[in-house]
């Protein structure tokens, strides 16, 4: 991908908090911060990688998240469960282990990935913060049969990648926040980039 591509969000990111820096503003937290949070999450997939791999080039996850702040630094731990359509099933025969009942089934996309990631934040106000991260992201994708033991399954070729995430977090009260972050992968290995919606609440 081109390097100035993936520097836009950051720099949106850096606009849009452009208004909000001629007033004063508030001072890092001394002490450290942490939160818990659930996120939605979708996913952009490079076309020929999806092609190749029958799968479609977009899709949504749930998950959850935990996050850091002391002063400048922040970090952010989180897994996702993903749900892709599958452009290219396959049908298995399977059997109950406990009623004997046989059916066909079609295979699905079982989609997860867990993240790690860690940089710099700004707080732009008492209500308001926002910074840029970098980190990794592990990714298992593969088509199989679900809640099947010993069926056929295929590996989906997205590998685990390289980030730099821009984000922005809203503070609705002490405790309870929202935050909007970019993740743009650098290594051109399947995915594009995710967009993040999640909601936190402070310890």
């Amino acid at each position: 991908m081109n390097v100035n591509k993936k520097l836009i969000p950051a720099l949106l990111c850096l606009g849009c908090a452009g208004p909000l820096a001629a007033q004063p503003a508030a001072d890092a937290p001394a002490a450290y911060q942490g939160s818990w949070g659930f996120h939605g999450e979708t996913i952009s997939i490079d076309a020929d990688a999806a092609l190749l791999n029958g799968i479609a080039d977009s899709g949504f996850g749930i998950g959850a998240s935990y996050a850091g702040r002391k002063g400048l630094f922040n970090f952010s731990v989180g897994g996702t469960i993903f749900f892709i359509d599958d452009k290219d099933e396959f049908s298995q025969d399977v059997e109950n282990i406990v009623t004997g009942d046989q059916r066909t089934q079609d295979s699905s996309i079982d989609a997860g990935s867990l993240y790690i990631d860690g940089g710099l934040v700004h707080s732009f106000s008492d209500r308001f913060e926002a910074g840029v991260n970098v980190g990794y992201r592990y990714f298992d994708i593969d088509r199989t049969i679900t809640s099947c033991t010993d069926c056929y399954s295929e590996d989906i070729s997205i590998e685990s990648d390289s980030y730099i995430k821009p984000f922005a977090r809203f503070l609705f009260t002490d405790r309870v926040l929202g935050s909007l972050a970019y993740y743009s992968y650098n290594g051109d290995k399947g995915v594009e980039s995710t967009l993040q919606f999640s909601a936190e609440v402070r310890m």
